[in-house]
């Protein structure tokens, strides 16, 4: 196995560490990045009931002064910059880097049926370029992203 390939696989299990905890059901991520840039993914595993409605989260805006932001507001308002959810949200947090041209898939064992998903893709000078809100009352739970060109561009979802 080439160094670089070993160097790239223990980046991405340290990355992954605190993602994985014993109990609960599971929660994948895939993420297919076919673009030049890599990208952060933070994803924030929400244990008390909340919806996208009336979720907030600090940002820096695009003057530098940290502010507080409604969610739902967030596109409308940015460009945004180091996102992070509030303390008052009692969560676990995992980050996953995602280089170009590369596809990389994390499992979440501390997810729970009915915890809410805050995902947060960031460029590597922390310029946010989507978040995604989700939740599901079932047992599992995959999210897909693609970051490309093509039409294959986007999010997908599936309760099982």
């Amino acid at each position: 196995m080439p160094r670089w390939t070993l160097a790239l696989c223990c980046v991405l299990l340290i990355a992954t560490a605190g993602c994985t905890a014993p109990g609960g059901s599971s929660a994948d991520v895939t993420v297919e990045n076919t673009e030049s840039t890599s990208y952060r993914m933070t994803a924030y595993l929400i244990d008390d009931p909340v919806g996208a409605g009336n979720l907030t989260v600090r940002a820096t805006n695009d003057a530098g002064t940290r502010e507080m932001i409604e969610l739902v507001q967030l596109d409308a308002a940015g460009p945004y910059y180091n996102l992070s959810l509030g303390a008052a949200r009692n969560a676990t947090v995992c980050r996953l880097s995602v280089p170009p041209g590369e596809t990389t898939t994390a499992s979440f064992d501390a997810w729970e049926p009915g915890t809410a998903v805050l995902y947060v893709f960031e460029t590597p000078d922390g310029r946010v370029v989507r978040t995604e809100f989700a939740d599901c009352p079932r047992d599992s739970l995959t999210h897909s992203f693609v970051f490309s060109d093509g039409p294959e561009n986007g999010y997908q979802s599936t309760c099982s």
